[in-house]
C-alpha cells in the first residue's frame, strides 16, 4: 500500500476516531559530499584587475598591460586603483586577437625594428637574448646591447 493511499487514525479531543489522508509529498534528507555539487554564480558584468583570473584565465598583470597599452579600444572605468572593463566587450577583443595572429606578428617585428632604429641612432646594435620562458632579470654580464665592431 503506498503512503498517499494509506489511511490513518487520529484521535480528537473527544476521544472519537476518523479516517484522514496522509500528504502526498514525502520528506526525506539526503547527504551529498561537498565535492559532489557545484554552484554556478552569474558572471559579473565587469572585469577588474580583481576578478579577471577567475573569469577568464588571464592573470591581473596581463590584464593591467593590457587595458593600458595605448592602442586598446574600449572604455576603462577608474575607482581609484580599480580598473573596471566590461566582460563581454572584454572577451570580444580576446577573440578578436586570437583571430589574427599575422597582425600581432607583425606588430612585434615593427616594434623591434623601431628599438632597432633607436640604438642604430645612438651608435648600437641589438643582441639576441635567448627567452628562458621565465619574467626574470638576465644573467649576470648579460647587456642589452653593444657597441659595433669597428
Amino acid at each position: 500500500m503506498r503512503a498517499a493511499e494509506r489511511m490513518v487514525l487520529e484521535r480528537s479531543v473527544g476521544g472519537s476516531q476518523r479516517p484522514s489522508t496522509i500528504n502526498p509529498f514525502v520528506t526525506a534528507t539526503l547527504a551529498l559530499p561537498l565535492d559532489g555539487l557545484t554552484i554556478m554564480a552569474p558572471q559579473p558584468e565587469m572585469l577588474s584587475q580583481k576578478n579577471v583570473e577567475a573569469v577568464t584565465g588571464i592573470p591581473a598583470r596581463v590584464f593591467l598591460d593590457t587595458i593600458r597599452a595605448p592602442d586598446f579600444p574600449l572604455p576603462v572605468t577608474k575607482l581609484g586603483k580599480l580598473r573596471l572593463v566590461q566582460r563581454e566587450a572584454f572577451v570580444a577583443y580576446l577573440r578578436a586577437l586570437a583571430s589574427e595572429p599575422g597582425s600581432r606578428r607583425t606588430t612585434e617585428a615593427d616594434e623591434r625594428t623601431r628599438v632597432a632604429a633607436v640604438l642604430a641612432s645612438a651608435g648600437l646594435e641589438p643582441v639576441p637574448c635567448p627567452r628562458t620562458g621565465r619574467a626574470s632579470a638576465p644573467p649576470a654580464g648579460a647587456g642589452r646591447a653593444r657597441l659595433p665592431p669597428k
